[in-house]
């Protein structure tokens, strides 16, 4: 994404969908999603008019929707925030405490130290 689109907690679940079949109707979207009906309508409306989501109309009045923010571009811009956050922006606190509270297995750890070091990793 060249411009940052903020994309809600309350509003994911929609990108999610969209992520998983881009060029959807609304009620493919809300089949997918639980939730009121026209709270779900007002949080698409929200995702266009911020440019997360473009239309095409299909006929008066069904739209299809389509991701215009992608999901990778999405985790990226999580991922900053969270490590900023919750780790004052250090990869490195955020990395040592993981390999410490979570149970990461020998493979796991190999294949984090080939990523840190540069190797191409499968």
């Amino acid at each position: 994404m060249s411009e940052k689109i903020v994309i809600n907690d309350s509003e994911l679940p929609i990108m999610k969908a969209l992520w998983k079949k881009d060029g959807i109707t609304s009620s493919e979207i809300f089949c997918q999603i639980k939730g009121h009906r026209d709270t779900l309508k007002t949080l698409l409306g929200r995702l266009v008019e911020r440019g997360a989501v473009r239309t095409q109309e299909i006929n008066q009045p069904t739209c299809r929707y389509f991701a215009v923010a992608t999901e990778s571009d999405y985790i990226e811009e999580q991922r900053k925030t969270f490590l900023q956050r919750v780790f004052d922006g250090s990869a490195e606190k955020m990395l040592l405490n993981f390999a410490k509270e979570e149970n990461v297995s020998a493979e796991a750890r190999r294949r984090l130290v080939a990523l840190i070091e540069g190797e191409n990793v499968c």
